[in-house]
């Protein structure tokens, strides 16, 4: 302690970095090769997000105008693109943003923690969090991972504005660089990005008085002030110019000047104007009922027209065993059924065809609305919420507490070292693995797969494809199938190839005691035609009398053995996990309690008229945390009560950092204040 003490402020700071740094190696080393979770068969999900990279990857924007293109934010997409066009890892790279987001909030706050030790365990409770190393928000391939470094750099970067208003405009720069990336990243990332507009706003109003307060108060040079104003308003130009980049770049692409269809253009007027349309049956968290839309269809004629495509995509959304006729789909994905059924009907092939026919619904729909064919609603700000309804402000509440208990015991959190991700039909999971450079684990380690077409010139009649070993144990027999696309392909190329109609196949294998060479060999009548070795690296062979091409191939590897070897780091991190479960409500309680406190002791302050600068920050700051934390939860506990099972950790991932932060800010700064109030004789 004597050591410590006589060390220089300098010395300490560098001391201080020191250990946040070999902290941050620690946690670096326990997620390294820990697997991803890969999900090809979340199309609407997982798969677009990792499609669109490898569409950024390969210089095709966002590649085929579809259904789902524009459904969801491409700032993700794009952080894959260079997280492979580098050939670094996606959870290597996570972790250390995360790491470096800590850093960056933790040293925005120095003017009101200044002391090395708080900022420490500020650092750590932070860097700790177990969503930054759970399963659905840092494993899985998903945009809900970089949730939580974007909130700290929105938080750090705009706090650190404010507390250092004072100090020259040069030290400005950083934090509004962090600020401007944070910002612009998290509002192309989600849609509903919306809840940290609240502390924006405030911030920016209060940031821009206390500026005209300190030029009046000491009357000096406008020009430095003007330029804080510049720089603080410059995050948000550049929200303003990335988007119109990214719209334009949609309209060159697509012909339909969005960043994004669920927030703007045909689609969100359509739906917005659907929504508004008041259902004759109350069905909790059904908003499109049956009935109601068998109504528009009636007095819409363009959507009218959309009606068997709207019972087929219910069709497809029910599933199997789902009673398409009465089913009725909750208000969170029932958007999803008319885009498929737009899609069905043939306009996602240009984005001016689909923004025209929303359009055009939209119009339909208001014009019965205004004549009184149907009746309207009032509808929420977004268009995505379900009309508020009555009884909904108690069941709000409710839900309000679910949220927060749900939050300050890191429910369902977990880090798996043995996760096995499911494998889809086209191969999807090496597609994971290629772009974040990362192991996905199957159980199958025996598996080989494959799919393509083989056509032989001669004609296809008597023609057997089989996968065999170099000793001819025949693996597997193909089962030829339609393939109108490779004839027509084919005959503009100026090739004769009966029976070409029908020559696509696919293989599911079983090698035992791989690794092993496989073969694939065509047979004509018994007799050998050709002769393929197979590999990843195999795609198009042509030779003079056929052509096979491999659409994709893949081997399953071996990896329970190294999920062994790693074993232990899950351990480590569940351990962790399990020590903030136990003091997660604790520590709620007492920083809710501080909050309080500090709230009570700015009060009687503004009573006495002394109040006291920095702890009036110190109060604001740990004030916009928690505003921001419940209107986070407020509009997650709103989709619940309204539309879908919204309350799970990986959509709440932004508000955790926040109400840790919350948490160890609001003891931190109650303690100094206790510290005051006895130099004071109050308590």
């Amino acid at each position: 302690m004597n050591i410590w003490k006589r060390l220089s402020p300098v010395k300490k700071e560098i001391f201080l970095f020191l250990i946040m740094a070999g902290f941050g190696l620690v946690k670096q080393f326990l997620v390294y090769n820990l697997p991803i979770m890969a999900v090809p068969k979340g199309i609407h999900d997982d798969w677009i997000m990792v499609h669109l990279a490898d569409t950024l990857r390969n210089g095709q924007w966002l590649g085929e105008y579809n259904s789902l293109t524009l459904t969801k934010g491409m700032f993700f997409p794009l952080y894959l693109a260079v997280i492979n066009f580098f050939h670094l890892s996606y959870l290597n790279v996570t972790a250390l943003l995360y790491t470096v987001s800590c850093m960056v909030f933790v040293y925005a706050l120095r003017p009101l923690v200044k002391k090395q030790l708080p900022r420490l365990v500020l650092y750590l409770a932070l860097l700790w969090n177990p969503i930054s190393y759970s399963l659905q928000a840092f494993q899985r391939v998903y945009r809900n991972s970089i949730s939580y470094i974007q909130v700290l750099l929105i938080f750090g970067g705009f706090l650190a504005v404010y507390l250092r208003r004072r100090e020259p405009v040069k030290r400005h720069i950083p934090w509004i660089i962090a600020a401007a990336a944070g910002t612009v990243s998290f509002f192309y990332t989600r849609e509903d990005a919306i809840w940290v507009v609240p502390f924006l706003v405030v911030f920016v109003l209060v940031y821009l008085g206390s500026l005209f307060g300190l030029w009046r108060k000491e009357r000096g040079k406008a020009a430095p002030y003007v330029w804080k104003t510049v720089l603080v308003l410059l995050p948000f130009l550049c929200l303003w110019g990335a988007g119109k980049w990214i719209a334009r770049q949609n309209l060159n692409h697509y012909g339909i000047e969005v960043t994004n269809e669920l927030q703007s253009g045909g689609f969100a007027e359509m739906y917005k104007s659907m929504m508004s349309v008041k259902p004759e049956e109350d069905i909790p968290g059904v908003t499109m009922t049956s009935e109601k839309i068998a109504r528009m269809c009636e007095v819409c004629p363009t959507l009218g027209e959309l009606e068997p495509y709207i019972q087929s995509s219910k069709e497809y959304w029910a599933g199997e065993e789902g009673d398409a006729e009465n089913w009725e789909v909750r208000d969170g994905w029932v958007f999803w059924i008319f885009r498929t059924a737009l899609e069905e009907a043939g306009y996602y092939t240009d984005g001016a065809i689909a923004n025209a026919v929303c359009l055009q619904i939209r119009d339909e729909i208001e014009e019965a609305l205004d004549a009184g064919l149907l009746e309207r609603q009032p509808t929420m700000p977004s268009t995505y919420m379900s009309p508020w309804r009555k009884g909904y402000l108690g069941d709000l509440f409710g839900a309000m507490g679910k949220a927060v208990a749900y939050t300050t015991t890191y429910d369902e959190m977990e880090t798996l070292v043995y996760l096995y991700s499911e494998p889809d039909d086209n191969g999807g999971i090496p597609l994971f693995e290629r772009i974040t450079g990362d192991k996905a684990v199957w159980y199958e380690s025996d598996l080989v797969e494959m799919a393509g077409w083989y056509v032989s010139y001669e004609g296809m009649d008597g023609v057997t494809l089989q996968a065999e070993l170099s000793d001819g144990t025949v693996l597997g027999t193909a089962e030829f199938t339609e393939s109108e696309d490779v004839a027509s392909y084919l005959a503009q190329q100026g090739v004769t190839a009966p029976g070409s109609e029908k020559c696509r196949f696919s293989l599911k294998l079983s090698v035992e005691d791989k690794p092993q060479i496989i073969y694939l060999r065509a047979y004509r009548d018994g007799e050998l035609l050709d002769e393929y070795e197979l590999s990843e690296d195999v795609t198009s062979v042509e030779r003079e009398n056929s052509r096979l091409n491999l659409d994709w191939y893949w081997d399953v590897p071996e990896r329970h053995g190294f999920l062994a070897s790693i074993n232990y780091k899950g351990e480590i991190l569940n351990g962790i996990l399990q020590v903030y479960r136990w003091t997660g409500p604790v520590l709620a309680a007492l920083g809710f309690a501080s909050w309080i406190f500090l709230t009570a002791r700015r009060i009687l302050c503004l009573i006495k008229k002394r109040q006291d600068e920095t702890e009036l920050a110190c109060w604001l700051v740990v004030s916009a945390l928690l505003a921001s934390y419940l209107v986070l939860l407020g509009g997650i506990s709103y989709s619940e009560i309204s539309g879908w099972n919204a309350i799970l950790y990986w959509y709440l991932s932004g508000g955790y950092p926040i109400m840790t932060a919350f948490q160890v800010l609001t003891l931190i700064f109650a303690w100094k204040e206790l510290k005051i109030c006895r130099k004071e004789k109050i308590c």
